[in-house]
């Protein structure tokens, strides 16, 4: 049985070896390099997206106990002013109140209805989007 040959015998007819292997490694070497490039752009992409999400949601969770505790020394010096006498105090106290927990559900309604409308206009446009 015949000897197996190398598999790039033919090209050493039209090419010195010694040539052929140099370019053949630094082809590898680029390919490899362009895989790699890619992969890692895509994790960095990943990993910052995610501390982007983790920092909102931290500063969101910030400002939010940042309101609930205005709303509380708001809601604590109304009520100290109810407990002197006077015509109204409470009712004043209750009227805030209500105010303070419309206002929040107005809120909350604007951000929902404006993610949903985020969404609704990244769907309108994704097919005019290029790849």
């Amino acid at each position: 049985m015949d000897e197996p040959q190398p598999i790039f015998n033919f090209i050493y007819k039209y090419v010195d070896e010694e040539q052929f292997k140099k370019y053949f490694r630094l082809i590898i070497i680029v390919c490899v390099y362009l895989f790699f490039r890619t992969w890692y752009t895509n994790w960095a992409k990943t990993k910052e997206i995610a501390r982007r999400i983790e920092e909102d949601n931290r500063l969101a969770e910030a400002r939010k106990s940042e309101r609930e505790a205005e709303a509380t020394e708001k809601f604590e010096s109304l009520d100290n002013e109810a407990a002197t006498f006077g015509w109204g105090k409470a009712t004043r106290r209750n009227v805030k109140r209500q105010e303070h927990v419309l206002n929040e559900a107005a809120e909350q309604l604007r951000a929902a209805e404006q993610s949903t409308y985020d969404a609704a206009e990244d769907h309108d446009i994704e097919d005019l989007l290029e790849e």
